[in-house]
């Protein structure tokens, strides 16, 4: 039976939650060695995913993506921040496609999408509809 990322990810989770920085990196060295042996090494990129994702829905983290065309300054990054009542991760990526404004996902899901980039989108469906 083939093991999956997210069953790799979950059995390294709980395998190293309640143990202190040695055994952890005893149980972490163990695991690769099991990669390993399994030859499933190749899928350690998926692992980790996996695992962040996990660690998010444990400690009941969100994560919000925010893309924009430039680099946003820190006093708006820090008013996204406030809106949002829960623990957050965010993550800040630059999409020069977006010519201007952001796009806002959390969890993977969309929630805003103010980019320049949509509106003229927007405008030329209207255009091309009349």
């Amino acid at each position: 039976m083939q093991i999956t990322p997210k069953q790799y990810a979950i059995s390294l989770y709980e395998s190293t939650i309640k143990i202190d920085n040695v055994q952890a990196e005893r149980r972490i060295k163990h695991f690769i060695a099991i990669l390993k042996k399994n030859n499933d090494l190749s899928l350690i990129d998926k692992i980790i995913e996996q695992y962040y994702k996990y660690y998010r829905n444990q400690k009941n983290i969100s994560k919000i993506e925010v893309s924009s065309a430039n680099k946003l300054n820190p006093e708006l990054l820090n008013k996204i921040i406030q809106k949002f009542n829960k623990q957050i991760e965010i993550e800040e990526k630059i999409d020069k496609s977006l010519i201007g404004g952001i796009v806002l996902r959390i969890d993977n899901n969309l929630l805003i999408d103010g980019s320049v980039k949509k509106k003229l989108n927007n405008l030329k469906k209207n255009i091309i509809k009349n």
